[in-house]
């Protein structure tokens, strides 16, 4: 696989270009600019999670970074392919207007899209 020759440095490196991405994708969903320092909770909430989980599952060697690696650029790529419609909701809230709730089907669509984006990057790892 792509990933197979990855040192543990190497899977920091990742996580941390992916957390980046994943913090960078999501800055334009808060629309005040004194807010964007919440840009990070995403990132780092989730790096807790997986950390804690993995030390209560006793995951070992860098399954934690691989795991952490894979869940942000998922949600960065996921990011890109919505830009459009995530773009008009954006512009719609900055204009007062009320944004659109998402129907079910607009929902089914963004999982299946990210668990697909999610199944190829792992099958690549």
């Amino acid at each position: 696989m792509l990933t197979s020759h990855f040192s543990r440095a190497d899977w920091w490196i990742a996580a941390v270009v992916a957390g980046t991405a994943a913090a960078v994708a999501f800055q334009s969903l808060i629309l005040e600019r004194k807010n964007k320092w919440k840009v990070v909770v995403l990132p780092l909430g989730a790096a807790l999670a997986i950390g804690l989980d993995s030390a209560a599952r006793q995951y070992e060697g860098n399954t934690p970074l691989m795991l952490y690696t894979l869940g942000m650029l998922g949600l960065a790529l996921t990011r890109v392919v919505f830009a459009r419609y995530i773009g008009r909701q954006i512009g719609r809230a900055r204009a007062g207007e009320p944004v659109e709730v998402p129907t079910p089907g607009q929902i089914t669509i963004f999982v299946v899209t990210l668990m697909a984006i999610m199944l190829a990057i792992a099958v690549t790892v």
